[in-house]
């Protein structure tokens, strides 16, 4: 996992190879509203958590910013920007299925003071 902070946005990303592999588990993101997540390759899926130890045990449903709908996606496409809004204390990032190697990125933009 690598974090690169840049001002108002916290970049994290990260890689795995198998099913239900953890490609990241961001730091404490409380100061964020909104989550842009994509990957080159691979499904991913998305589980929160509010206190920063219980994580949701159903992943999140996400926005899919490519779509000409707006229904909910709980497993992402490669090559596909997806979005969440909310007030997070950590965000885990999981392969979902043996897809070969996935990569992905979640941008966490923090709110103005």
């Amino acid at each position: 996992m690598a974090v690169d902070n840049r001002g108002t946005v916290v970049r994290y990303t990260g890689t795995g190879v198998n099913d239900n592999d953890v490609l990241f588990t961001t730091g404490d993101v409380l100061q964020c509203e909104e989550f842009y997540l994509m990957s080159t390759a691979g499904a991913m899926d998305v589980f929160v958590s509010l206190d920063g130890t219980n994580f949701s045990t159903a992943p999140l449903s996400l926005v899919d910013l490519g779509a000409t709908t707006t229904d909910p996606v709980l497993v992402t496409a490669a090559n596909r920007v997806y979005a969440f809004f909310g007030r997070y204390t950590k965000v885990r990032v999981l392969q979902n299925g043996a897809t070969g190697v996935a990569n992905a990125v979640l941008n966490c933009a923090r709110s103005l003071p």
